[in-house]
């Protein structure tokens, strides 16, 4: 997928959640727990990924921010910062596309640079505590900066705890 066709698909993803509506107002910050797979296509290696990530209850409209870690068994390791946008296909079901940037690392898979981008998708049920049980599909590339591009995709089993509120 090239880097027109990932802006693309981001902005479907926010176009059609705006057919829904923002997630309830109320919703607290989150701590984001993610268990799951680096390196998803690669038929040459496989990898797991732990993330932990917060999700502060301010924003600007629809947009909140995000920022966190991940760390892969690889030893590849990402942290990063961004925006998300939170909208409720049900009460209950929650859709979430965010993008962020930030510094890459480790001795795994080589990337191409130190300054990667991750674009992705979250779908996960709000209980009725806020807490919500999901899972994220994310992409990640340094977007042209450098001749080396191959990217990477994660998937995610993912926990948010509501923190605050």
């Amino acid at each position: 997928m090239g880097v027109s066709a990932k802006g693309l698909a981001m902005a479907v993803c926010i176009a059609v959640g705006g057919w829904f509506g923002p997630a309830v107002a109320a919703d607290p910050s989150y701590v984001a727990i993610g268990v799951g797979a680096w390196e998803v296509f690669r038929d040459d290696a496989h990898a797991a990924e732990f993330d932990v990530g917060f999700r502060p209850d301010v924003g600007l409209g629809v947009l909140r921010p995000q920022v966190g870690f991940l760390a892969a068994t690889d030893g590849d390791y990402f942290g990063y910062g961004g925006f998300l946008a939170d909208f409720a296909l049900t009460d209950h079901v929650i859709l979430t596309p965010n993008v962020a940037v930030g510094g890459y690392g480790g001795h795994g898979y080589r990337l191409g640079s130190h300054v990667e981008f991750r674009t992705g998708v979250d779908i996960a049920w709000r209980f009725e505590d806020k807490s919500r049980l999901g899972v994220g599909f994310y992409h990640m590339s340094n977007a042209g900066l450098t001749q080396r591009n191959p990217g990477n995709e994660s998937l995610l089993v993912q926990y948010f705890i509501p923190v605050g509120n």
